[in-house]
């Protein structure tokens, strides 16, 4: 490697550690920024060529997600981080990806919760934009997304966007934030007797193992390793902190399972797209233990 190439690289490796020192503090990125880590927010139009192999309707209308995220910006929504999808198909950058961000307004003193808005996106005409409502937790550096039967997620097709569109999308959303914080509140309240957490920890579990049951998951997972607390915060028999310690175990692997004789360590669930749905699914699990009338 020459002294160009390898100054050329040593700033890139600069660049990139500096954006990553600002996803772990959660400080804004600028646009340069997340093109860096996820290239396809600026995806240019697909050609036609491709747009016929992919199977695109000539209705289909290429936005780039660089396009929405600055838009979202102009309602006080700041890009933290991007995920892309590691496809084995090369598609030339059409892949699903994620941006993630935070309203500081929304960041209280005193508070450990606030909301995030997560859009998904892809440039290959399976997919249209897609906002969910996350909740991030001080405490532990968590995420969770929300999922109820009466908010749930917003899309946007690609069919005419305009500002407006997306606008509209981003306030009905916005609108429920206080209605989940609320939520939060009543899970602290709320109180589970011993068998209703194991029960809850059975049907967590089995949202990883899909093909077991509820009699047959204990068989491969101990559910006092689902349930231990790893720190002081999660401790006590309240709905909220039962939920968070489940949901930091099924997300990020940390229990151990028994397949056959062979016991193993389950491994995280890295995938965005995997990780939104499953999360969605525990809120809605932890949704299931709170009275009808806070739950609705």
């Amino acid at each position: 490697m020459s002294e160009v190439q390898d100054t050329q690289f040593s700033t890139a490796e600069q660049l990139l550690n500096t954006v990553k020192q600002k996803i772990d503090e959660r400080k804004s990125l600028t646009m340069d920024e997340i093109k860096m880590i996820c290239p396809e927010v600026s995806t240019p139009e697909i050609n036609p060529a491709l747009r016929q192999k992919l199977g695109i309707t000539d209705r289909y209308v290429h936005v780039p997600t660089e396009k929405v995220i600055e838009d979202i910006m102009q309602m006080g929504w700041e890009p933290i981080n991007a995920y892309r999808v590691n496809s084995r198909k090369k598609r030339s950058g059409t892949g699903r990806h994620m941006v993630k961000f935070v309203n500081y307004d929304f960041i209280k003193e005193g508070s450990t919760e606030y909301p995030e808005l997560l859009l998904t996106n892809s440039h290959d005409g399976t997919t249209s934009f897609t906002l969910d409502v996350g909740i991030f937790r001080l405490v532990c550096s968590n995420g969770m997304v929300v999922k109820s039967q009466d908010f749930g997620s917003m899309k946007v097709r690609h069919y005419g966007y305009d500002f407006e569109t997306i606008q509209a999308a981003v306030n009905e959303l916005v609108a429920q934030i206080p209605d989940y914080l609320k939520q939060v509140d009543s899970m602290k309240e709320q109180k589970l007797k011993r068998e209703q957490q194991l029960e809850f920890a059975r049907k967590a579990a089995m949202l990883r193992f899909t093909n077991t049951t509820e009699d047959t998951i204990e068989k491969i997972v101990d559910m006092e390793d689902v349930l231990s607390v790893e720190r002081k915060e999660d401790d006590g028999d309240g709905l909220w902190e039962v939920f968070n310690r489940i949901q930091e175990k099924i997300i990020n692997g940390k229990f151990q399972y028994a397949l056959g004789n062979k016991e193993r360590k389950a491994r995280p669930v890295k995938g965005f797209k995997q990780q939104v749905k499953l999360n969605q699914n525990l809120w809605e699990l932890a949704s299931n233990y709170l009275p009808e009338t806070v739950a609705a």
